[in-house]
């Protein structure tokens, strides 16, 4: 029985990952250069997503977002096979927790929040704990 529900999650999952018909990307694409010169370890990059489970995300939270990563700065041994580095820690339906490069949403809506009242040390472990993570399943 325990097999195929998670045959059957899988394939839910699978679905809800594919890019929803008809979304419109009506914003303003963010400058590349300037999010690399001010993004810090312990910020929240937010995104409006465009595959079918944003959509699901988006209206039960009544919230233009319907993901979020964390910045933590350069992952030793996760790069590109251009060569850029995955900065990027977030937990996807069907990954999991991985890791990702800060250019995998220049393409998209997003916000980058700051974490008010963190000190360098806070946002270190939090960031050190995110990276911990990375192979854990997606809850």
């Amino acid at each position: 029985m325990g097999l195929m529900l998670d045959t059957v999650g899988k394939l839910i999952a699978r679905y809800l990952q594919h890019e929803a018909i008809g979304f419109e990307q009506n914003f303003t694409p963010s400058d590349p250069e300037h999010i690399h010169k001010i993004i810090q370890p312990g910020d929240v990059l937010l995104v409006e997503g465009n595959n079918r489970i944003s959509g699901v995300i988006k209206y039960l939270t009544q919230s233009t977002w319907s993901h979020a990563a964390l910045y933590v700065g350069p992952i030793d041994g996760a790069f590109e096979p251009t060569g850029e580095p995955h900065t990027m820690i977030e937990a996807n339906v069907g990954e999991g927790v991985v890791t990702a490069p800060l250019s995998k949403y220049f393409r998209y809506h997003t916000r980058l929040c700051r974490p008010v009242g963190l000190s360098y040390e806070d946002r270190t472990t939090v960031c050190r704990y995110a990276i911990n993570r990375v192979g854990f399943g997606y809850d």
